[in-house]
This record gives C-alpha cells, sequence and structure tokens, in this order.
C-alpha cells in the first residue's frame, strides 16, 4: 500500500545511497561545513508555517500597534494639532515665447519639470528664509515671537516650510505647517510675494544687459551697411560699363553673349574648312606624285577633242592590223610596219592622257592653296576678334560680380539691420511683461480649517502596520533563534546527511497513546511511530552493499535520552518481524536498559543464563563468546547486556577482544544492532570505528544544530562509516507538512484496519 511516511521521508530527505559497496566519504571532511553557502533559503511552504504557528502573536501585536497609534493620534490631536496653509504658483513652460504671437508650445516633459523642480529649490534657499524672517508682518506673528533668536527661527522654518514642483501639473505648490492658521497664511503669502518679486526683477536685468548688446549690434551692422552702399556708388560712378550692363538693364550682357557666340560660331566654320582644305590638299599633291587618273581626270579626257580625235585613228588602225594579220601573217613586213603606227598612236594617247591629268591637278592644288591662305586669314582675323571680345567678357564679369558681391552683402546686412531692429522690439515687449519671470500667482494663501497633524487615517494604519511589522519580525526571530534540529529538511540544509528515518512525537499518534516506547513496534503496530521504525530499517537495508543491511550496525546520539535505546530495541523488533536472527548488544556502561527492557528468564527462581555480561568478556572473566550471549525473550532475539561499568571502557573497545567479539557474532546473526553510549563520552567514537556502520539519533526536542554538526564531524574524523541519521520526536506544527500527512495517515490507517483491502 502507499505509505505517507515514506513519501515524507522521500521529499524531505532525498535519495538514500544504493550502490553496491557505497560508503560516505572519509576523512576530515566535516558535516555542515558547507551550510553558510547554500541551503538556508526558506520556502514559501516554510513560511506560511511560520506565520501560522505564531499567528495569535502576530495579530495580539497587530491589535496592540493599532492601540499604540490612535493613543498617538489624539495626544498630538489634544496637544500638538498643526495646520498647513498652502499657496500655488503658477509656472509657464521655460521656452522664449513670441509676444507678438498668440501661440501654444509644448516643451518636452522632463524638461519642463525640471524647471519646475529648480525653481521650487529657489525658494528654500537660506537667503530667502533670511528675507522672509526680516519681514515686519512675519516678525509679528505667534510663530516667530516663539523663538529666541533669528538662527532658531531660522531652523525651524527650514522644517516647516515647504516647496514642491508636482510632476504632472504646472505649478510649484507652497505650504507652511504651525500651530496657528493665521500665521501659517501670513508666512506663505509672504514668501510667495518675496519670491516673485526676485524672480522679475532677475529676468528684467537680464534683459537690460541683453537689449544694451542687442542695440550695439545693431550700430554696427548699420555702418557696415553705410560701407556697402559707398563701395557700389563708387563702382557705378568708375567704370565704362555701369550704364550698360548694372543695375536691371541687361542688354549689354546679352549683345555680349550673342557676340560671343558668333564669333565661336564663326571660328569653328573657318577651322573646319581649313582641315578640309588641309585634307583635300594633301590628296592633290599625292596625285600629283602617282600619276593616279581618277574619274575627273578620265572625264576631261574624254571631252578632250585632240584625246577624241586619237582614239578615232586607233580605232580605225586596228581593224585595218587585224586584216592584214589574217592575210599576211604576223611575219609580213606590212604587218609590221602597221602594228609601229598603231603603237606610237598608243603612245602619243597615253602622253595626251598625261598632259591633261597633270594640267588639271596642278590647277586645282594651286586653286586650293590660294582658298587655304585665304581661309587662313579670315580665321587669324577671328581669332583676334575671339579674344578680344573674352578680354572684354571677362572684365565685365569681374565688374558684375564685384558689384553682385556688395549687393549680396547689402542685401544680408539690411536682413540682419531688420531682424535686428524685430528682435530689439520683442525684447522690449518681453521687458514690459508682467509674467516676465514665467512666474506668477493670483491666488491667495488656503486658510486651513482642519488641522494637518496628526491625521487619524495615518496613525491607526501606521500602528496597525508596524504591529504587524513587530509581530512577523518577532515571529521569524523566534524561528531564527531555535536552533534545534526539529525537521528533516533541518538535517538535509544544515548536516548534509541522509535522513534515514524519522520517528514522529508521541503526542501526533493517537495509536501509540499508553503505549511503552520501547516496544511501539509489537505493541501498536499499526501506529505511525510503528511505519515510522519500518521505513528505517527499509532505508537501512537499501543503504547497505548490494541492498543489504550492514552486519553490525553501532547506533548513538548526542546526549543521553536522545532516544538511541528505543531505535534501537524497535529496529530489532522490526527486523524480527522478517524472522531474523538479530543480536542486540547494550554497549552502554554508564546507562544500561537492555535487563530491564527485557528481562532475564527465570526457572525455579534462578536465572537461565548467567551474570555475564559485555564487559566481563571484553575484561577476559569468559572463556568464550557464548557465555555473554543470552535469549532475548522473542523469537530471533539474542542479548548481550552491558556488565558492570569498568575503569577503561574506551581502551576495551578498542581492544582485540571486542573486535573477535564482534567477528563471532556475525558467524552466528544475520544481524547485530549495538546500543552504544552518547558520544558525550569517548566509547562511542571507539565503538563506532569498529562497526560496520553508525546511526546517528537526532531528538527534534534537544539535539541542537551545533552540537549535531560537531557529533557527526568528530565521527567522520575517526573514520566511522556514518550512514545517516534518525530523527526522534519530530513534531508537527501548524502550517507544516507532518500535520497533513500524518492526518492522512491515520484516516489511510484507519480505513485499512476496518475495513481491510
Amino acid at each position: 500500500m502507499d505509505n505517507p511516511i515514506q513519501q515524507t521521508t522521500n521529499k524531505m530527505t532525498g535519495p538514500v545511497p544504493s550502490r553496491p559497496g557505497m560508503t560516505p566519504p572519509q576523512g576530515p571532511s566535516r558535516p555542515g561545513a558547507g551550510t553558510a553557502g547554500g541551503g538556508m533559503e526558506m520556502t514559501p511552504r516554510e513560511i506560511m508555517g511560520i506565520l501560522r504557528r505564531h499567528v495569535w502573536m502576530i495579530i495580539i501585536l497587530m491589535i496592540f500597534g493599532t492601540v499604540i497609534g490612535g493613543g498617538a493620534w489624539f495626544l498630538c490631536n489634544r496637544y500638538f494639532p498643526l495646520y498647513t496653509s498652502m499657496r500655488a504658483i503658477d509656472v509657464d513652460p521655460p521656452i522664449e515665447i513670441d509676444p507678438m504671437e498668440i501661440a501654444s508650445v509644448q516643451p518636452q516633459k522632463d524638461i519642463y519639470y525640471q524647471f519646475r523642480f529648480t525653481k521650487a529649490s529657489l525658494i528654500k534657499q537660506q537667503n530667502m528664509l533670511l528675507n522672509l524672517l526680516e519681514q515686519e508682518k512675519v516678525r509679528e506673528t505667534n510663530w516667530f515671537k516663539r523663538y529666541a533668536t533669528v538662527d532658531d527661527a531660522l531652523k525651524e522654518l527650514d522644517e516647516d516650510l515647504a516647496a514642491s514642483a508636482p510632476r504632472d501639473n504646472n505649478y510649484l505648490m507652497v505650504s507652511m505647517r504651525c500651530r496657528s492658521a493665521k500665521d501659517a497664511m501670513i508666512i506663505v503669502d509672504e514668501m510667495v510675494r518675496i519670491f516673485l518679486l526676485q524672480q522679475k526683477e532677475l529676468a528684467q536685468g537680464g534683459l537690460k544687459d541683453e537689449l544694451a548688446q542687442l542695440k550695439n549690434q545693431r550700430d554696427k551692422i548699420q555702418a557696415t551697411l553705410n560701407q556697402i552702399e559707398a563701395s557700389l556708388e563708387s563702382i557705378r560712378s568708375g567704370t565704362r560699363f555701369a550704364r550698360l550692363n548694372l543695375g536691371e538693364n541687361q542688354s549689354f550682357r546679352d549683345y555680349m553673349d550673342e557676340k560671343l557666340a558668333d564669333l565661336e560660331r564663326q571660328f569653328s566654320l573657318y577651322d573646319g574648312q581649313k582641315s578640309q582644305l588641309e585634307s583635300v590638299i594633301a590628296t592633290l599633291q599625292a596625285r600629283a606624285a602617282t600619276y593616279d587618273f581618277d574619274e575627273v581626270v578620265k572625264r576631261e579626257v574624254e571631252e578632250d577633242p585632240i584625246a577624241r580625235q586619237m582614239r578615232a585613228s586607233i580605232a580605225a588602225m586596228e581593224p585595218l592590223l587585224d586584216q592584214q594579220l589574217a592575210r599576211f601573217g604576223e611575219d609580213h613586213r606590212l604587218v609590221k610596219q602597221t602594228q609601229a603606227t598603231l603603237k606610237k598612236m598608243y603612245d602619243d594617247y597615253a602622253e595626251r592622257q598625261r598632259m591633261i591629268g597633270e594640267l588639271f591637278r596642278q590647277s586645282n592644288l594651286v586653286d586650293a592653296r590660294d582658298n587655304m591662305a585665304s581661309l587662313t586669314q579670315q580665321l587669324e582675323t577671328t581669332v583676334q576678334q575671339l579674344n578680344a571680345a573674352r578680354a572684354e567678357y571677362k572684365e565685365i564679369d569681374r565688374i558684375r560680380s564685384e558689384y553682385a558681391r556688395y549687393e549680396q552683402q547689402r542685401q544680408e546686412n539690411q536682413t540682419l539691420l531688420e531682424d535686428m531692429n524685430t528682435l530689439i522690439g520683442k525684447k522690449n515687449a518681453q521687458h514690459d511683461n508682467p509674467r516676465i519671470s514665467k512666474l506668477a500667482s493670483p491666488y491667495a494663501a488656503t486658510d486651513p480649517r482642519e488641522v494637518s497633524f496628526p491625521r487619524w487615517e495615518l496613525f491607526f494604519p501606521g500602528g496597525f502596520i508596524l504591529g504587524l511589522l513587530a509581530g512577523l519580525g518577532l515571529a521569524f526571530l523566534v524561528e531564527m533563534a531555535n536552533d534545534l534540529i526539529r525537521t528533516p529538511s533541518d538535517v538535509v540544509r544544515h548536516l548534509k546527511v541522509p535522513l534515514m528515518g524519522m520517528i514522529c512525537h508521541i503526542r501526533d499518534d493517537e495509536d501509540a497513546e499508553g503505549i511503552d516506547m520501547y516496544h511501539v513496534v509489537r505493541q501498536a503496530p499499526y501506529s505511525m511511530m510503528s511505519e515510522g521504525y519500518r521505513q528505517l530499517r527499509t532505508n537501512l537495508r537499501l543503504s547497505g552493499p548490494e541492498g543489504t543491511m550492514n552486519k553490525t550496525l553501532c547506533i548513538t546520539s548526542g546526549e543521553g535520552g536522545d532516544g538511541k535505546t528505543t531505535v534501537a530495541v524497535n529496529l530489532v523488533s522490526t527486523l524480527l518481524t522478517e524472522g531474523r536472527r538479530v543480536l542486540l548488544i547494550d554497549a552502554n556502561f554508564r546507562r544500561p536498559s537492555m535487563s530491564r527492557l527485557f528481562p532475564r528468564p527465570q526457572a525455579n527462581g534462578k536465572a537461565e543464563f548467567s551474570d555475564f555480561g559485555l564487559s566481563n568478556y571484553l575484561l577476559g572473566q569468559c572463556a568464550n563468546e557464548d557465555q555473554v550471549i543470552r535469549d532475548g525473550g522473542l523469537e530471533g532475539l539474542f542479548l548481550i547486556d552491558s556488565g558492570p561499568l569498568p575503569a577503561n571502557p574506551a581502551e576495551l573497545f578498542s581492544g582485540e577482544r571486542m573486535k573477535s567479539l564482534l567477528d563471532y557474532c556475525k558467524t552466528r546473526f544475520e544481524y547485530v544492532i549495538i546500543d552504544g553510549p552518547a558520544t558525550l563520552v569517548s566509547d562511542a567514537k571507539t565503538l563506532a570505528s569498529q562497526a560496520d556502520a553508525t546511526l546517528v539519533v537526532l531528538n527534534a526536542s534537544a539535539t541542537h544544530r551545533g552540537a549535531a554538526i560537531r557529533i557527526l564531524r568528530e565521527l567522520r574524523d575517526i573514520r566511522a562509516n556514518v550512514i545517516g541519521t534518525v530523527l526522534m520526536g519530530a513534531k508537527s506544527r501548524k502550517g507544516g507538512y507532518f500535520r497533513e500527512v500524518y492526518r492522512s495517515y491515520q484516516e489511510y490507517q484507519r480505513v485499512h484496519v476496518e475495513q481491510p483491502v
């Protein structure tokens, strides 16, 4: 079945080590050494638990605080009432606004607030306060007469007079608090009057200096403008172009532009024609050198009458030659004469062609050269005219540029002069503006009808809140001052060791009422305490190698009475229910208890076993181990009583006989449980080093955090195998997790007993 105690242990302690052969760290490691750095945070559930446990104390302190606040309000209202008078000062935006125009300008919000804040801080300056105290009306008030010196009044005034600048409003608030409402009104009105007058004088004084500077600048601009006018007049009267191209008449400038354009076009035309003639002359010269006959020369030859007659003679001779060749052959004398005549005619025709071509080319070349000479002359003349026009144009352009520059300067200075006159006019208007300081207060100081201090809505809630804070602080102080190991979370948080089991307090277990705590597992098997011991047995088994419990287990605690014997006996009872053979050794020589919890069986008035105990065996008073082992009265249970108190128990526990006894018991019994002494004596440490594992019992009502840390540290220092702890007497508290778990377990167990499933 589901077990809420097991769930609680797992949630509060974390996983139990279960790897085979796993042992806790040995050597000088100290439990709790790292608690300062981690694990001290409180969960919301723990905080709510603290509040629920101390709820009545918190409520009482809240009521007490409310009563104290109410009483303080009553006394102050009767004997020390204060009245507050206030007056607002309107503040214009910190922007230069043209007084000639009607416009609303919205400044940046933060800048506007900073401007108002600065103005408010000026009111509280010491010179302003001293000036206020010098006023006759203020000196006649009862408030001023209460102080022996001006310094006393100044100190009190600095505390009671306030000037603030609300962030979301466009005004300043000046207030005065004193016992007389009339005095408060007088002081506020006088302060506002003095402040407005001072700010106006400062603003007007600054404007006067600014106006003087502006007028000086205006005179300088006027002098510069006069110089520019003189320079313009000098240009107009001293240049021959003045009447043609200055002012609005631009005809000469247009004429010069057209003239330059015509000359440049003419120059371009002549220059192009010159290039063409140069190309023609080069071509003609090339033809004259090569005697080439182009189409023009051929046409002239064809039109020449002599050449035409020569072609006709050749045309008539060629048929005659063909007839003679056909009749006489090539070697005939007549044929050869005809051929010679025909060749002579061809040569004459060629000479005629050459002569006609030469005459034609020479004639064209001469014409081209004549044209070239004429064109060159025209081009030179045009260049001279063009250069003269350009020089003239450059001169007029320089004069016009200088004139235009003076005109631009005149225009700029005229504009500056107009702007300066306009600005001076605006400054004069600002100087005469009644709100030149950007401050105005058309209101009067308020007449306070009610006291401003004390206010019940502050005293009563304030007392309530202070009482609440005191209650909360005291509750947490009580909790923090208690350094007991009370919960599993305390074990994990402060000790950093596994929590093997948790045994609830007797008052939280209804089934364990009236039951002997040493035998609660056997007498109340369905109780929560019994379930806690069974969970301890299970966790111990899971912590051992390969899921088995250590053979010898020493159980110790910090002090006597922490419950280690109760844990040992009930743990043995849980092991017996599994049919195990268990040996319980009473190793607490100073407070032995096994002989009382498990009396020796008697027959005929005599004990069945000898009276030897553990000390007798360790002192060598017994021949063998069986002489000290006796039956515990329960099936599977065997005991070794403590025996008489020896003089040197620590030395006996560290001897060979103790080791041989444990080795012998391991062979005969499945488990050996040692009820050891408290760690107050050295016996416990020596005994813990001999056992396979050590279990430390912590009492929730008695074990302090520092003591638990010391116990674990000392056991680790001697290399004892501390496998974990057991928390005895864990109480359920208001708001705690245990109360819900215990209630759920009781209901679950009650149903299980009444209606088995």
